[in-house]
């Protein structure tokens, strides 16, 4: 496994450099549909790199990051909650949050189906959902999969269309940006499953 709890300083000082500015133009016209005051959960935060990002753009926003790496957290910025704690079992009351973000996360995620699961319950209808991630279709995302499998992480990576028809299922409506190697998915819950 890789040893999150001590690269917190190192993913503080160069996590940043893997979000595309064009991601960040996305993610900004995105922060705009969030409610004034509205509450987000940054999901496998690591030292909370999107919620430094949001909160840049949207101060007023409630920001709540959780990561089950406490020496990541550490590292999180100071103007928000941080939490300790798996996406599979989010500690949050139903239809609480505006809006999540999960950077470079999800396929880590050792129950995939239940991290989702979480994410809709704790979602409020209408809520927005930014997911960026690793395209193991592409050759570098396909040598990044290997080598977290080397590692033996969860790997649990997706290409863009198959995350999003899952994504679909469980009733989001989803929008694919690509960026290279990465792609991100914007969703808007509709707060009910497709049966």
């Amino acid at each position: 496994m890789i040893p999150f709890n001590r690269l917190g300083l190192v993913f503080k000082i160069f996590a940043s450099f893997i979000y595309p500015r064009s991601f960040r133009a996305v993610f900004s016209s995105v922060l705009q549909k969030v409610p004034k005051s509205g509450a987000v959960l940054d999901i496998g935060s690591g030292t909370g790199i999107l919620s430094r990002f949001a909160y840049d753009i949207r101060k007023d926003l409630l920001y709540t990051m959780i990561d089950p790496a406490a020496g990541m957290l550490r590292f999180a910025p100071g103007f928000g909650r941080k939490v300790i704690g798996l996406a599979e079992s989010l500690p949050f009351r139903r239809g609480f949050f505006e809006a999540l973000f999960i950077g470079d996360a999800f396929h880590h995620f050792g129950k995939p189906q239940k991290a989702i699961e979480e994410i809709t319950r704790v979602l409020k209808p209408k809520g927005l959902l930014v997911v960026f991630e690793i395209d193991p279709g592409a050759v570098v995302g396909a040598l990044i999969t290997w080598g977290e499998r080397i590692f033996r992480e969860p790997a649990h990576f997706y290409r863009p269309r198959h995350l999003a028809g899952i994504l679909a299922e469980n009733g989001f409506e989803c929008t694919i940006s690509h960026y290279g190697w990465r792609y991100a998915i914007i969703a808007e819950y509709n707060g009910f499953r497709s049966p």
